[in-house]
């Protein structure tokens, strides 16, 4: 895994100095402090809004789609059936195409967009702004804590939402100490005795209440997402499915029934 995680950050930085050789930093900098660029959503607002919230991810290279053709279209649609937000997954080697994608969603579709690409290098947040991104996914484990808290305080302070994502107590305690608003639990590698909401909910007890609490992993039906409602999650990932399967679980986050952590704090 550490052998992995290693590549793959290695891999992230590579491609970033490539583009940077292009445009540098100073330059996408300036851009990304335009005051033309629309207002980023409020991403732990939209969370807190009601029920559990879903956020739908989407794919353009995934070899199981048969409805990712167009990703205008399927943004659209995952919009107009009520997704909190959608995750634009970014592979390696292929990050014009998301450029083109994500820009072509935002002059098109009005639904909040995270990245979903580890982001470990303040080039990245200040490409991201430009792009039209509304938050940003944050591994703890990416780094130490004094770059994690001076990434967190980047991304926000260009009105984006850094979403860290951590996988055990303490890195829950680092997010937290980082000054995250909205802190992504990571529960696909648990293999421990409890069940996933279960271990979602024992990372959760380092979390204050003012922080939004985001499941990633573990949540492809609606039964799984009213467990995971019920264990104080406010929104789930989804990674990329079908149209169907997206809306059966926006429905179940939005029904009367559906475990809200909003109802318990008023």
């Amino acid at each position: 895994m550490v052998a992995t995680e290693n590549r793959l950050l290695m891999e992230i930085a590579t491609e970033i100095s490539a583009r940077e050789a292009t445009l540098g930093f100073q330059e996408v900098k300036a851009k990304s402090r335009q005051a033309d660029l629309p207002a980023a959503y409020e991403i732990a607002s939209v969370f807190f809004s009601s029920g559990c919230n879903v956020v739908v991810a989407f794919d353009r290279f995934a070899s199981d789609w048969s409805d990712h053709t167009d990703p205008v279209d399927y943004a659209a649609q995952v919009a107009s059936f009520g997704a909190a937000m959608m995750a634009y997954t970014v592979r390696r080697g292929a990050f014009e195409a998301a450029v083109k994608d994500i820009k072509a969603i935002r002059a098109e579709v009005d639904i909040p967009l995270l990245l979903s690409d580890p982001i470990i290098d303040p080039y990245q947040i200040h490409e991201a702004r430009v792009m039209g991104i509304d938050a940003l996914q944050l591994p703890v484990w990416a780094m130490d804590q004094h770059r994690l808290e001076s990434l967190v305080d980047r991304t926000e302070s260009l009105g984006m939402t850094a979403i860290v994502s951590v996988r055990n107590h303490e890195e829950a305690r680092r997010a937290v100490s980082s000054g995250a608003r909205v802190v992504a639990i990571d529960v696909t590698g648990y293999t421990g005795s409890l069940t996933l909401p279960e271990a979602f909910s024992g990372i959760c007890q380092f979390l204050p209440d003012n922080i939004a609490r985001l499941v990633l992993g573990g949540c492809m039906t609606p039964k799984d997402l009213m467990k995971f409602a019920g264990f104080s999650a406010d929104a789930v990932f989804v990674p990329h499915t079908g149209l169907d399967t997206a809306k059966s679980l926006v429905t179940a986050g939005m029904h009367p029934a559906c475990p809200s952590r909003k109802q318990s704090m008023e």
